[in-house]
This record gives C-alpha cells, sequence and structure tokens, in this order.
C-alpha cells in the first residue's frame, strides 16, 4: 500500500510540473479533473479532516474582511508585491503589530502570502486581488455582510418549526438584521453596501455565460415595425445585456426599454446607446410598457420565492399582447442524483437572504405555467459552465 501511495504522489507531482497556466485549459477538462481530484481527497482523508473544515472554514472570510479593514491588501498593492517586514507592513496599516501578526499568519498559513523569513511576507497572486475596489474585495465585503445571516440560520428555523420559508419578507435576513425591509430595499438604505453588491454585480457579468440572443433565433421571432418597443429589459441593472444586444442588432426596427429601481437606474454613469430608453420601475407595480414584443429577464426571479415570483409575472402578464414574448433567463439546478457543491451552496444562500431557491427547469415549467404562461420551449445555453436555460413563454 505505501508503495502505491508514493507512486501515486509521484505521479501526481510530475503532472502538476507540466499543467498548462489556467487561462489555457478548457472549462470540461478542469471540471472533470477537479471532480477526480475531490474524489481522491474523499478516499484519503479520514473522518476528522472534513469535518474540521466544516467547524472552521468561516475563518477564511472574517480574516480577509479584517485584513482588508486594516489596509494589509492595499499596502502590498502599492508596494506592487514587495516583500515587507512585519515592522514596514505595521506603519502602513491600522491597527496594532501583534494584531496584525497573528492575521498574517493565518493568511500565510491559507497561502495568500508567503512567509520568507521571519515576520517578512510576500504576497502569493491572490492576495493582490483583495484590494479595496477590486472584484474579489468587493466580493469579500458582500458576502461578509451575507454571514450575519447565515449565523442566525439555525435561529430562525428554531422559530419557525423547521419550515420552507417562502416569504421575501419573512427570511432569515430580517430576523438577522431585525428589520421589515426586503434586502433590495435595505440595501437602498445602507449605501456601503449597495456600492458593493453594484460592484460585485456588474463586475461579474463575464462569469454568466453566453448572452442569449447568441443562442435564440432573435431575427426569426423577434421582428417589428419601428415604432413598436421590441424589448424590455426587465430588472437589467445598469445596462449590460440590453447595450450588448444593441450592439449585436444595431439596425433591428423597434425601441428598446431598461428597466430597473430608480435607485439603480440613477446609478448609469455613462449615457446608453442611443435607443435605449431607461425607466425607473418597480416589477411589482402595473408595467408601464406595453405591448412589447418581448419582455425579458435574466437571473431576477430566482431573487423571490413563489409568492413575489407570481406577483410580478402577473405585472407582465397583463401588459403583454397577444404576439408578445416572456424570456426569462435563469440558472437551473440539476435534478441529477450528483448536484455540485455550489450550485446546492447557492441554493441555501438564496433562501437564507430572499426566501427563494435554485430551481430546476421543471420547477421553472411550474411556475410559469402557474402564472398562466404557456412555455414554448427552453433554450439551453451549451457553452455555459453552469447550467441555464432561457425560456420562452407566451400567454396561455
Amino acid at each position: 500500500m505505501t508503495s502505491v501511495l508514493s507512486d501515486l504522489t509521484s505521479t501526481l507531482k510530475s503532472a502538476l510540473s507540466n499543467l498548462p497556466p489556467p487561462d489555457e485549459i478548457q472549462d470540461a477538462e478542469r471540471n472533470q479533473l477537479l471532480g477526480v481530484i475531490s474524489e481522491l481527497q474523499a478516499a484519503l482523508e479520514p473522518a476528522h479532516m472534513p469535518i474540521q473544515r466544516f467547524c472552521f472554514s468561516h475563518y477564511g472570510i472574517v480574516v480577509i474582511r479584517i485584513a482588508q479593514g486594516m489596509g494589509v491588501f492595499d499596502a502590498f498593492v502599492e508596494s506592487k508585491g514587495e516583500e515587507m517586514s512585519l515592522k514596514e507592513l505595521s506603519s502602513k496599516v491600522k491597527g496594532d503589530e501583534k494584531l496584525l501578526k497573528r492575521i498574517m499568519r493565518f493568511l500565510s498559513a491559507h497561502d495568500i502570502f508567503k512567509q520568507t523569513a521571519s515576520e517578512t511576507y510576500k504576497p502569493l497572486p491572490l492576495a493582490m486581488v483583495f484590494g479595496n475596489g477590486s472584484v474579489a474585495g468587493d466580493m469579500i465585503k458582500h458576502f461578509h455582510v451575507n454571514m450575519q445571516v447565515t449565523a442566525k440560520l439555525f435561529d430562525y428555523f428554531e422559530l419557525n418549526g423547521y419550515k420552507n420559508p417562502e416569504d421575501a419578507y419573512d427570511a432569515p435576513f430580517q430576523l438577522a438584521y431585525n428589520t421589515k425591509s426586503h434586502y433590495f430595499e435595505w440595501l437602498s438604505q445602507n449605501p456601503a453596501e449597495q456600492e458593493v453588491f453594484n460592484s460585485v454585480m456588474t463586475r461579474t457579468q463575464k462569469y454568466r455565460g453566453a448572452d442569449w440572443f447568441e443562442f435564440y433565433p432573435v431575427q426569426e421571432k423577434l421582428r417589428v415595425i419601428p415604432d413598436r418597443v421590441l424589448l424590455v429589459d426587465i430588472g437589467g441593472g445598469v445596462g449590460h445585456d440590453i447595450t450588448a444586444f444593441k450592439r449585436r442588432f444595431p439596425d433591428l426596427p423597434g425601441k428598446l426599454v431598461l428597466q430597473d429601481l430608480p435607485q439603480v437606474i440613477n446609478t448609469i454613469k455613462e449615457p446608453l446607446s442611443e435607443g435605449i430608453m431607461a425607466i425607473g420601475y418597480n416589477m411589482f407595480e402595473p408595467q408601464p410598457i406595453s405591448g412589447a414584443r418581448a419582455y425579458y429577464m435574466r437571473t431576477v426571479l430566482h431573487d423571490f420565492p413563489d409568492k413575489q415570483a407570481l406577483d410580478a409575472l402577473a405585472r407582465i402578464r397583463d401588459a403583454m399582447a397577444e404576439d408578445s414574448v416572456l424570456l426569462v433567463h435563469e440558472h437551473t439546478m440539476s435534478d441529477s442524483l450528483s448536484v455540485p457543491p455550489l450550485a446546492a451552496t447557492l441554493d441555501i444562500h438564496m433562501m437564507e437572504i430572499f426566501s427563494s431557491l435554485e430551481r430546476t427547469e421543471k420547477e421553472w415549467v411550474a411556475l410559469l405555467e402557474k402564472a398562466g404562461f404557456k412555455v414554448v420551449k427552453a433554450w439551453n445555453e451549451k457553452s455555459a459552465g453552469q447550467a441555464t436555460a432561457l425560456f420562452e413563454a407566451m400567454l396561455h
């Protein structure tokens, strides 16, 4: 047995030395290899090791957030990644040297820094992405806020008798922050958190997979006369999707409308492309654009349980013409026996913040049918690392 493990170790070390750079590895190959690595880890580890990870994994995001607050990552970014002694670093950050040493010990133990000598630290690649204003840095801030909710999950279910949450205004979030406001309303009352949330949503667009119009036959399905509204992008943020659509189809007749909450629309700094009109709008109020050819929502309804999702869909249904199309672009949860850990974790995240869920394709179809729509087709995105579908629906 010892020789088998020794040979395996040698083989893995050899493979590691010949591994291509991460950006040259295809997602399918990467995921397949990571799956095998996970199986190998599970086979090798005694029971206490995964238990330790469950018990202590939450400290990572907390310590990184503390290091952000102290200015640790910003100090190394400003020094262009040069190594620093504890004393030099201490002169550039907030807090006392004793605390800083403990924080740096933790970050070094978790491969964010490397301790090159006693009390001397060199940033590894991950350290250089956590500075204030970076995507990764804002993600840490965003999910650190959400951790306050995670800490109250058990209390929430103890209080409600372990019933699945079904109301966006009675989620674990409301208990944790002692508020009656919906999460998005709460964000609007907390500008710093709103800014971080907007940053994360805006700057992670490239990880969402292909644009819907790359696999949906727009020219065939969405022809209109010039005076008619061609597309209403509901909950479209600051306009990434509708701007990309306009860029892809600059000469397609019809008007384009972007809708989101006023506090989101007001953050748009650059003028939108010609032909795109932005409207501050709450999707639970009557839809002001009637008879558009298409109403589009991307990863909007997954923020709401059926109770509120049905309400929002009713507003769209009431505004649609007979030939109008509803296009719902959403992540789909696998209903197979093996669900990826990240997908299952995101489902719990949606539950704790919104009382919502990551729905399977069947659950999406059932929701749309319950709202009075007929699902024409689910257009599956083939290239995405995460399963998504564009549900094309019309009035029943």
